[in-house]
């Protein structure tokens, strides 16, 4: 008897830990990004921080350190999609345009390209724009 007790406890505690980890949340793209983007033809410092609203559209902001001062603007989800590749708009103080970013499968980091829109039409995004979780480069953690 007592070793049909056993064998019933281990199937709980099996089945609870189980929809413990069904239930945990999947990777996301959320979170403040350091990297480099290509901007006035030189590679600038850039910070983008994400965040992934209920539906799982992504917005954000990001901040430019320029040779002529920093640089801050906005980002927004042009089509939702549930999928690594992510088509963003991006809006600062020298216009907007497109940018496609390309998200590892963690969600860890990402490389991207923009273009600008004028006159209504939008560039192929072409310039460059990465980043990887800023506590890399923050007071020299791992």
């Amino acid at each position: 008897m007592t070793h049909l007790r056993l064998t019933a406890f281990a199937a709980m505690a099996f089945l609870f830990y189980g929809f413990g980890i069904a239930s945990s949340p999947a990777a996301s793209p959320a979170g403040r990004y350091c990297g480099e983007v290509i901007s006035n033809g030189d590679y600038q410092d850039i910070t983008t921080i994400l965040n992934v609203d209920r539906d799982g559209r992504i917005s954000g902001t990001y901040q430019i350190e320029a040779p002529d001062g920093l640089v801050m603007g906005t980002l927004v989800e042009k089509n939702l999609t549930a999928e690594t590749v992510r088509t963003m708009v991006w809006t600062d103080k020298y216009g907007s345009g497109l940018l496609t970013l390309h998200f590892s499968n963690d969600y860890r980091s990402f490389n991207g390209r923009w273009g600008r829109t004028e006159g209504g039409r939008d560039d192929t995004p072409s310039h460059s724009w990465n980043g990887a979780p800023c506590y890399y480069l923050d007071d020299n953690r791992n």
